[in-house]
């Protein structure tokens, strides 16, 4: 059973916990981690959710993502999340924390809710598709895709990508204000 710390709205720690499936079923505000990997060729690793997901099912998203389990850091829920769902182990100076976000949806007819503060990181990292052992309950396909490219998806609502309108805003404008002629990503 995993349990998930309670907010409110603007992000204050409430000192309460609650199972998983209760704050999506209430609706509760709680954390999660969104991590991108960026390839030398300024591509963006996407995961194509399993068709088991309980939200979201089949539709493609951000490289690596999951929920910060109760009294579990940030970058302690990345790298284990990235090990779970990539097979990737990855050192925690590899983590770039680039930017917080809110992100909140409805679905499954209203009995999911899912009001979520996000830690977003980005790895800059060459991986080999072939590589990676995906976990096959959470990723069912992985694929690199050029920042353009998926601007564009974004920008035409694609509706086989999950809706993280605030996530793309910010990331978009982060890669673009950090090109591939400045090294500080």
């Amino acid at each position: 059973m995993e349990y998930f710390d309670l907010y409110d709205k603007n992000g204050k720690q409430l000192n309460k916990i609650k199972l998983r499936s209760e704050v999506h079923r209430d609706g509760d505000w709680h954390y999660a981690v969104d991590i991108w990997i960026l390839n030398n060729r300024r591509e963006l690793l996407l995961q194509k959710r399993s068709k088991q997901k309980e939200s979201f099912p089949n539709l493609w998203e951000v490289s690596c993502s999951g929920h910060i389990s109760s009294g579990e850091d940030s970058k302690t829920s990345a790298l284990r999340e990235i090990k779970e769902e990539l097979g990737l182990d990855i050192e925690e100076k590899a983590l770039k924390f680039i930017f917080k976000a809110k992100d909140s949806s409805i679905t499954n007819k209203g009995t999911f809710i899912n009001n979520e503060f996000k830690d977003v990181y980005l790895i800059k990292k060459d991986i080999e598709l072939h590589e990676l052992k995906l976990d096959l309950l959470e990723v069912s396909e992985v694929k690199f895709i050029s920042i353009e490219d998926l601007k564009q998806h974004i920008e035409d609502k694609d509706k086989t990508f999950v809706p993280h309108e605030e996530v793309y805003k910010k990331l978009f404008e982060y890669l673009a204000s950090h090109g591939p002629e400045n090294k500080k990503l």
